[in-house]
């Protein structure tokens, strides 16, 4: 069972002890002692038993954290806090994105980066203006001639019924202009929304990084190979920067990541069986 499926919104369970640890820059071990010892914050138990935390959880645990960079001690904070939301002022309780570190890589509950991108023709339109009227998945190929992104784009149509059926628009974003997009988007994923960006700007503002030689050549990018060309794909001329890795975003109406996957090789991409479940948990959809 999917707890996060019974919460909504900033209190939706969604980040483990590792990622808050690196939000927040507190240890996982002080993490749980301060959830031992005074009751901060309150995480969910998934279906392995493993912690997972909110939005919520994250600001209240900077807010303990900056009180004690102020000189506060940890219990007299907590106390302090537990206070405040008993006379009903929760200092935590802004619902605005989470802050993301410069350098670091986007996670769910923060803010969406509002890039400018060209559609199919041309055209140049800003990623904000599709989001102010949907909830929208962003894939991000490497390049256009990519056998991995073609295969993952192969796969994502079986997706987009299902997506499109929730009010979530599929988008397809590659290094590389009309010319090279077209062909690939209409043949693989027709029914997703093709954006092109000329440069790395777009996935650079994502956290998309170049993968290092073991993440482009290395043995699990051989095994994707083979498995790509299994499915019936092919590499194609490349566009753009080749050495880019590949993600895949979900994006809420306000604006807000809710989803982010970021290949960990070349050949990396999310799995098909279970994308579609974790989108719809991610925007709260039952």
């Amino acid at each position: 069972m999917d707890i996060s499926n019974n919460f909504s919104g900033a209190h939706r369970p969604h980040f483990n002890v590792k990622a808050v640890a690196n939000l927040v820059g507190v240890a996982p071990v002080t993490l749980r002692a301060w959830e031992r010892r005074y009751g901060l914050p309150t995480p969910q138990r998934g279906a392995q038993g493993y912690r997972l935390y909110s939005d919520y959880d994250v600001r209240t645990l900077r807010w303990l954290k900056a009180r004690t960079a102020e000189g506060m001690s940890i219990s007299r904070a907590a106390e302090h806090l537990m206070h405040l939301r008993s006379s009903g002022a929760d200092p935590v309780a802004d619902a605005a994105p989470l802050e993301r570190a410069e350098g670091t890589l986007l996670m769910p509950g923060m803010a969406a980066p509002n890039v400018m991108v060209q559609n199919s023709r041309g055209e140049p339109l800003e990623l904000a203006s599709l989001w102010s009227t949907s909830n929208i998945v962003i894939n991000f190929m490497r390049h256009f001639g990519c056998i991995f992104c073609r295969e993952w784009l192969y796969k994502f149509e079986r997706c987009v019924p299902a997506l499109r059926a929730d009010n979530i628009l599929p988008l397809v974003l590659g290094i590389g202009d009309a010319e090279h997009a077209l062909p690939v988007a209409t043949q693989l994923a027709p029914s997703a929304l093709c954006l092109v960006s000329p440069a790395t700007t777009a996935h650079t503002a994502y956290g998309i990084t170049r993968g290092s030689l073991m993440q482009l050549a290395g043995p699990a990018v051989i095994s994707s190979v083979v498995r790509a060309a299994r499915s019936g794909q092919m590499q194609g001329q490349t566009t753009g920067d080749y050495t880019m890795l590949g993600g895949v975003f979900a994006v809420d109406m306000s604006g807000v990541v809710r989803y982010a996957f970021y290949g960990s090789h070349a050949g990396d991409h999310p799995e098909p069986d279970t994308f579609v479940a974790s989108v719809r948990s991610a925007f709260g959809i039952s």
